[in-house]
């Protein structure tokens, strides 16, 4: 009996083609993000980075988030996106952080933010945990827009 399962096994491995049996799961996920992702080049990461924008940037507010920006010394711009435990539990800050990353990637290339080299800090608000995608996407890009203009002037 444990001769044929086996067998089985080993029959198995065999019909696995070499193309198959080298699949990376992690490879494809890459590859499928492709060109629109936001690289983490782009962001901002350690605390003193978001201080400095706190403390020599200009500020705006909207119904669900603040908007902090200052100039920066690199090529391009760059985000940083914070939402304390106020807003909810992880899921809902991680899915508001999400919403912040994809409105600001599909809108830094309209806006020409990326020329601009600035530092964004968005500061999200608890109000937002009850906000709907498109109200979200709507608020954030009018305040991106305004950024956009102020920081052009």
């Amino acid at each position: 009996m444990v001769r044929q399962c086996c067998r089985v096994v080993v029959a198995k491995a065999a019909s696995v083609s070499p193309s198959e049996a080298r699949f990376n799961p992690v490879e494809q996920q890459a590859d499928a993000r492709g060109p629109e992702a936001l690289p983490k080049t782009k962001r901002l990461a350690k605390r003193r980075e978001f201080l400095r924008v706190y403390e020599t940037g200009r500020k705006f507010f909207s119904r669900y988030a603040v908007l902090f920006f200052a100039a920066n010394e690199l090529a391009h711009s760059r985000i940083g996106i914070t939402a304390t435990k106020k807003i909810g539990k992880a899921n809902v800050r991680n899915r508001l952080k999400r919403w912040t990353r994809e409105i600001y990637r599909r809108q830094r290339a309209p806006l020409g933010l990326d020329d601009r080299r600035l530092d964004i800090v968005v500061n999200v608000k608890p109000t937002a945990a009850e906000a709907t995608f498109q109200d979200f996407r709507d608020d954030l890009g009018r305040v991106l827009r305004r950024v956009a203009q102020e920081s052009a002037v």
